[in-house]
């Protein structure tokens, strides 16, 4: 009985880890604004219909616990800071710390080339008008 008692408590603590990470591709759909937001390792990118963002480079992040630690992007660079919660199958919910603002990224069920940016954006352009974001 003592091994079942051993094994329980060692599956419940393995259980309850968060193991999550950010890898992988989301949307944002904010205030009528369609972006999307790209996780690679240690490194993000993001691309957004606007003339300010586009599609831009790769930027570096660092993840402590439950704060992703970053530069913003567009035409003022600034380092910020979101907390992460996870919600729901895949989706998560950043809470940007400096503005108290809250966005959900919804992953992106798609496999991206990003060697090819041409058709990465035409890819964008085809789900961003296939998103109606209000």
């Amino acid at each position: 009985m003592r091994v079942w008692n051993i094994l329980l408590i060692l599956a419940i603590a393995y259980g309850c880890q968060n193991d999550r990470n950010l890898e992988g591709n989301y949307f944002v759909c904010s205030n009528g604004e369609y972006s999307e937001v790209y996780f690679k390792k240690d490194s993000m990118s993001m691309a957004a219909d606007n003339e300010w963002i586009s599609l831009t480079e790769w930027r570096k992040i660092e993840l402590k616990n439950d704060t992703l630690y970053f530069d913003t992007f567009g035409e003022w660079r600034e380092s910020s800071r979101a907390q992460i919660k996870y919600v729901g199958k895949d989706k998560i919910q950043l809470r940007i710390l400096e503005t108290n603002k809250t966005i959900e990224l919804e992953p992106i069920y798609e496999n991206l080339n990003f060697e090819k940016p041409k058709k990465l954006w035409d890819s964008f352009i085809r789900r961003l008008n296939s998103h109606k974001c209000e």
